[in-house]
């Protein structure tokens, strides 16, 4: 079995390395899920689109493994996915694709409980994730390594590479800062932005405990990165509100440290039986 040095073992894969959800805490949105994707600058992806092949589909496309890291459909359906490197320090290349995890929810039928007791059964052929699925009424959570399925309750969450709600400075930083924008009556889409874009390091005394070198280490521990060969390439915004009208947008980066957007606006429909 091959094994992935560390560096690689911290870009390998899809990952996504920052989600932040608040639920049923602005007055104006039932949901606030935002998302940094980090990934090696070099793989190639699609930003956010309707996908031909599945036209209620509203995601980003991994073009190495034909998977997505975040997506919603025009159902309502939501998933998201991030690395988790909570236990382990080593990531095999011969695991499946996380991103399918996404996928199959996505284009899939069955309920958030029933399918993550599938993807309970099959916990080992992936590399370490946490995966989130639902919708705006009911989001799930479930983190392989910990073996743990839990319903994510009303109020202010974020997870990066440990579980829901691990308190690195990351995580905390932007809970704080995500809380006091939902808390606003007008929601400030480019101050979340900015929280998301955010490059500072915590101190070496807050860094998170991982086999990394510390150079590193601070790198990853900002919300933002930026490496040589890894970094933040895309922000998305998704906000539902009481009515369900979705407001999609995704800023994507390249290595040069210009950005684009694409937003899109649509009202969910009913999902058929």
């Amino acid at each position: 079995m091959l094994y992935l040095t560390k560096e690689q073992h911290l870009t390998g894969g899809i990952a996504m390395c920052l989600i932040s959800l608040q639920l049923s805490q602005n007055a104006s949105y039932k949901l606030i899920l935002v998302a940094n994707r980090d990934e090696q600058y070099d793989r190639p992806s699609l930003p956010a689109h309707f996908w031909p092949e599945y036209p209620d589909l509203l995601a980003g496309k991994d073009l190495s493994a034909r998977g997505t890291w975040l997506g919603i459909t025009k159902q309502g359906r939501i998933a998201a996915v991030t690395n988790s490197y909570l236990t382990t320090t080593q990531e095999s290349d011969q695991k499946l694709s996380r991103g399918n995890l996404v996928m199959d929810y996505l284009t899939g039928s069955m309920g958030p409980n029933e399918y993550l007791d599938q993807v309970r059964q099959q916990r080992t052929d992936y590399n370490g994730f946490n995966l989130i699925v639902g919708s705006s009424d009911s989001l799930h959570h479930y983190n392989n390594i910990l073996d743990e399925i839990s319903i994510i309750q009303t109020g202010n969450h974020a997870v990066s590479n440990a579980t829901l709600d691990t308190p690195w400075p990351k995580v905390t930083l932007t809970k704080a800062a995500m809380a006091e924008q939902a808390s606003s009556s007008e929601l400030d889409e480019e101050a979340i932005f900015r929280i998301m874009a955010d490059r500072t390091p915590p101190s070496d005394d807050q860094l998170p405990d991982l086999p990394l070198d510390l150079p590193i280490l601070r790198a990853v521990s900002a919300n933002f990165i930026r490496t040589e060969r890894y970094g933040t390439r895309s922000t998305t915004l998704i906000l539902i509100d009481h009515s369900d009208r979705v407001t999609f947008v995704e800023r994507s980066y390249l290595q040069d440290g210009t950005s684009s957007d694409v937003r899109f606006n649509f009202q969910l429909m009913a999902e058929e039986k």
